[in-house]
């Protein structure tokens, strides 16, 4: 089965909606052919045939003075009987004949109009409408041995009255069941896709989530493997940058060592100061360089955290620093992160707001699918030019952001990396009457 089984997602869809048809028209054709022989309406018919064989035979066996009163006995409801006595039959009988028998059936229908019946079978085929003839009463007239007639007058009812139940019951089912079909297959055969997007989120979040299966069609497997190898490949990036960043460290470890010994030698004590000064901010951009590297490639695990409680505590240590934070937003909020590496971002972006604003508000909102937090103060805010440069390492807006803040340029490049390691996105936008406001988006993903 499986060597059978098409290996293309083009392939499975063809094959699924073959299948899919074949079984529908097959059921369709079955509930259609059922009726047809088995329905009410032609159940009807076959006995007002046989009922109009038995009551020809009466009547050409029964004398002229008993034919009224056995027609009338004869009929019933859906068929009526009327002897003619009269040799010649009505215009329109009598404009199809083409020769006379001792038994002439003759079929009258507005939609089929005069046939002659020989031995059960239509003389000249029927000028059939769409599908079936139109509605009216079927007229059978039957001449006897001594040139007078019998009407028999059906009702349309009786003949093939469900053929209309029967076309539409076979046409919703066909397109019920090819709309079911290619619904399912469609979903079927875009799965893997959806699995794609996951994955990439999950690779953004954390470069060591769990590969993808590569299981499916062939597309799907190369695809499943070449983004596997992708997400190997950046895994043995951030370890080699990692141990890169750490053989650096050492060697600039040792010759910075080297130099405050021999700035002890220098004579001049203001000159002296001033080497002290550059060698503390190496050393303090070194400190940061490697403390971003090694917290990029942490692993963290992900936790149930308050981010509500979290971002409380935040501003309330800061207020009993005498620093003026406010917080607005529910009690308690629920979320799945890595609560560390959370603090670290938040504590960033407010330490910024006090440092060039002076004060921060902190506001927490829940949606429907996102949680968004917002962290906006009164500073001189940032230029749209350079609101995505901010984010660059170790850039730093000299107007406002000077080396004697004692920042490296990195704490926005953590916080968006922290941010989008939890699959969020994070915002820079002035605010009206003067001032920065931070939006981070985070996924609500609640804690599960």
């Amino acid at each position: 089965m499986r060597r059978l089984w098409p290996d293309s997602i083009a392939g499975r869809i063809v094959g699924l909606l073959f299948a899919g048809l074949f079984l529908t028209v097959f059921a369709s054709s079955s509930i259609y052919m059922l009726d047809l022989f088995h329905g009410k309406g032609w159940d009807e018919t076959f006995r007002n045939l046989q009922r109009i064989a038995t009551i020809a035979s009466i009547m050409e066996h029964s004398s002229a003075s008993t034919r009224t009163a056995l027609a009338d006995a004869a009929g019933g409801p859906g068929l009526s009987v009327f002897w003619r006595e009269e040799k010649t039959p009505p215009a329109m009988i009598r404009d199809g004949m083409t020769r006379h028998l001792a038994r002439d059936v003759r079929v009258l229908s507005s939609s089929y109009g005069v046939e002659r019946v020989e031995a059960g079978y239509l003389t000249e085929p029927p000028a059939t409408g769409w599908v079936m003839p139109a509605e009216g009463a079927l007229q059978v007239w039957i001449g006897l041995s001594d040139h007078s007639w019998v009407q028999l007058v059906i009702s349309s009812e009786s003949i093939g009255a469900l053929w209309t139940l029967r076309l539409l019951l076979a046409i919703g089912i066909s397109v019920m069941g090819i709309m079911a079909l290619g619904l399912w297959a469609a979903r079927k055969v875009t799965a893997p896709l959806a699995q794609f997007a996951k994955a990439a989120l999950r690779l953004g979040a954390n470069v060591d989530a769990p590969p993808l299966s590569e299981s499916g069609p062939s597309e799907i497997r190369q695809a499943a493997s070449a983004f596997n190898d992708m997400q190997s490949r950046i895994r043995r990036l951030v370890e080699d940058r990692t141990l890169m960043l750490a053989a650096i460290s050492h060697d600039l470890r040792t010759s910075l060592t080297r130099l405050r010994f021999r700035i002890e030698f220098i004579d001049d004590p203001l000159q002296r100061r001033k080497a002290d000064v550059d060698l503390e901010e190496m050393q303090a951009m070194l400190n940061s360089t490697l403390s971003f590297a090694r917290d990029d490639a942490a692993a963290e695990p992900a936790v149930a955290v308050d981010l509500s409680m979290l971002l409380q505590s935040l501003c309330d240590d800061l207020n009993d620093a005498g620093q003026t934070v406010s917080y607005s937003g529910p009690l308690h909020l629920n979320y799945l992160g890595r609560p560390a590496s959370l603090r670290r971002a938040f504590a960033n972006l407010i330490d910024n707001a006090l440092v060039y604003g002076q004060e921060a508000s902190v506001n927490l909102t829940q949606k429907a699918d996102s949680i968004e937090i917002n962290i906006a103060d009164r500073g001189p805010g940032i230029p749209e030019a350079m609101r995505e440069q901010v984010f660059a390492p170790f850039f730093r807006l000299e107007s406002s952001r000077s080396r004697e803040t004692g920042g490296t340029g990195l704490g926005l490049t953590v916080t968006r990396t922290i941010v989008h390691r939890h699959g969020g996105e994070i915002r820079l936008k002035n605010r009206s009457g003067g001032g920065l406001s931070v939006e981070i988006v985070l996924p609500n993903i609640g804690t599960s």
